[in-house]
């Protein structure tokens, strides 16, 4: 007997939790595809990064929106919010990122 009594995966089982994992990271939620991987930490962070990041963009959105009059300018109405709108495009684009970065480790593999 083998040294241990557990079958081996075959070797495309790692390609295709790697495509798995590139596939829902990229497509449905970054994070998503980390964590069904099995690194469940991360995914969990990752998740949770792209999902606030998106909230915090909407609320500023509709906030710019809201404080728009009709004698200003979209472009004026949006100066106060261009800086936290960049930061919440940057967590969400980052835990996009990390998840893609995650995704090509398990292909090396």
């Amino acid at each position: 007997m083998s040294k241990s009594s557990k079958a081996e995966p075959p070797i495309l089982a790692n390609a295709e939790r790697a495509r798995n994992c590139l596939g829902l990271n990229a497509t449905v939620l970054p994070g998503l595809g980390t964590f069904r991987a099995g690194s469940y930490f991360r995914g969990l962070i990752e998740m949770g990064v792209a999902v606030v990041g998106t909230l915090y963009f909407c609320t500023l959105l509709f906030s710019a929106i809201g404080d728009r009059t009709e004698d200003i300018s979209m472009v004026k109405a949006f100066q106060p919010y261009i800086t936290r709108l960049g930061l919440s495009v940057f967590f969400v684009v980052g835990s996009w990122v990390s998840g893609l970065l995650y995704a090509k480790t398990l292909f090396r593999r």
